[in-house]
């Protein structure tokens, strides 16, 4: 393999597999300070043994490695998706040895591998080969976290031109830090420019959505900062520098990680810089108390353009007597109740007297109607079966005698690789648009979308799902009504054998 050493391959196969030397080192019938003397470049295997020593590593990486670490092994090497069987992928690693093998006994200078790479007096290591490029934006940094207690992170990118992989990256650094780093709070502000053709406008808002809307106590900002260039750069104050180019086709050219303090303090502070003077943040948080009182809610549902993409079910469609019943049970602050005894009356009045798009996902659907656990105004609370039934009643009503409202269900997932988030709830206007953030137990929060690029955005994106002829989308009303009714009649029968 060209651009890299064999030590520090077969140390980032180790590393990758979650395996340890000496169970290499028994598997290949030598003694562990062989391996280590590999790993670290000090040495290398003699020659007439090289062949059979790549193909038992390969073996053995592949073997005693889980699925999710193939499927790390492939991501971080940029191996074809389509390389399945286990055969294949021991073939293409053996491989790989064999050309780092032979490109570091090519090197006339003594080898510098992983070990030598990363002692804190270095600057900086740089993989030429885009094959080499991790993924994991935030696992690159993992092992400088490990030493602080601490993390300013700010990340900078240009959303279209990156390829979907890199933009996974990024979509994933809140989730990993949330479940790696439950010791520190984290801070994180991510820059995003939107140049360039956004030619995967559901994928692209669907990310963004689900890092506004997950972990909503983690200080999480994202930016728009008319980012123009084909290059990430990834800061962790303090501690270390990633940056990756792109090629016009998106594929990596070449990645640098720098722990040189000057390098990562003034670049911290420049992309802070920038942020103060050029960024707009793309959303704001509101509290519950606070979208109800300074009626922010009433204010959505009384303007044109009404579309509601609905990931969990919530006061929505409710007959008005449910909607005060479940209000009193969970409020007790009389001013809360009367605005949203106003919104009661909005709804019933005017809301569902205009004309709405609706997409409601049918698996949310249906959980509602077994579990009865629903949010309302965000707060959860388990309705019991004639509730609900009243509930789904009245949704039936406005499907087959309201013309105004259309109503559509989603039966799948738009992105499949979001497919095991929960699904956030978007509501758009024609001058306010509304995210729904997970509910937990320390916040019921709403977002404000407050960037004018990705409100557009997110009106493009939602025309495109409510117009485009999708295999997941029903659209037939008598389809519909059976759905709903056929649930209904599952869990009564339950209930009643219960």
């Amino acid at each position: 393999m060209k651009s890299i050493t064999f030590g520090y391959l077969l140390d980032k196969l180790l590393y990758l597999s979650r395996q340890k030397k000496t169970a290499l080192a028994k598997t290949l019938g030598y003694d562990i300070s062989y391996i280590s003397k590999w790993t670290s470049g000090k040495n290398l295997p003699i020659p007439k043994n090289i062949n059979s020593i790549c193909e038992m590593t390969s073996k053995f990486i592949v073997n005693s490695s889980a699925q999710e670490d193939i499927k790390n092994i492939k991501e971080y090497f940029e191996i074809d998706e389509n390389l399945n069987s286990k055969k294949e992928l021991e073939i293409y690693l053996e491989e790989l040895l064999r050309e780092s093998y032979a490109y570091t006994a090519k090197k006339s200078v003594s080898i510098k591998t992983k070990e030598v790479y990363w002692e804190d007096d270095c600057n900086s290591v740089i993989h030429v080969n885009p094959r080499l490029r991790k993924p994991y934006l935030d696992k690159e940094i993992e092992k400088y976290i490990n030493k602080s207690n601490k993390l300013n992170l700010i990340l900078c990118a240009n959303l279209n031109k990156l390829c979907e992989n890199d933009k996974i990256s990024i979509a994933d650094i809140k989730k990993e830090l949330f479940s790696k780093y439950n010791n520190i709070e984290p801070k994180v502000k991510i820059m995003l420019g939107f140049d360039g053709d956004n030619d995967d406008i559901v994928f692209n808002t669907i990310m963004i959505i689900n890092m506004i809307s997950i972990h909503p106590n983690m200080d999480f900002e994202i930016y728009n900062c008319q980012v123009d260039s084909n290059s990430i750069i990834s800061v962790v104050r303090d501690l270390v520098l990633y940056t990756a180019n792109f090629t016009k086709d998106k594929r990596c050219l070449l990645s640098t990680t720098s722990m040189d303090k000057s390098a990562v303090e003034d670049m911290y502070y420049s992309l802070e810089t920038i942020l103060k003077n050029q960024g707009n943040p793309i959303f704001e948080k509101k509290k519950l108390i606070n979208i109800i009182k300074e009626k922010t809610y009433t204010q959505y549902f009384m303007t044109q353009d009404l579309r509601w993409l609905i990931g969990s079910i919530s006061e929505l469609f409710m007959p008005p007597d449910l909607f005060m019943e479940v209000a009193n049970s969970l409020f007790d602050d009389s001013k809360m109740l009367e605005e949203i005894s106003k919104i009661n009356i909005v709804l019933q009045n005017i809301t569902y007297k205009s004309k709405i798009k609706v997409l409601i996902y049918a698996s949310e659907l249906k959980k509602y109607i077994s579990s009865g656990k629903i949010k309302f105004f965000n707060k959860s609370i388990e309705l019991n079966f004639e509730q609900r039934k009243k509930h789904i009643n009245y949704l039936k009503n406005i499907i087959l005698n309201n013309p105004n409202i259309e109503i559509k269900l989603v039966d799948g997932d738009f992105v499949e690789y979001f497919k095991d988030n929960k699904n956030t709830s978007l509501y758009l206007s024609k001058n306010v648009k509304l995210i729904q953030t997970d509910y937990d137990d320390k916040t019921s929060d709403y977002v404000i979308i407050k960037d004018k690029e990705f409100k557009k955005m997110c009106d493009i994106f939602y025309k495109n799902i409510w117009e485009e002829d999708r295999d997941i989308i029903i659209d037939d009303k008598d389809e519909i009504i059976d759905i709903l009714e056929k649930e209904l009649t599952y869990v009564s029968i339950i209930n009643e054998n219960f």
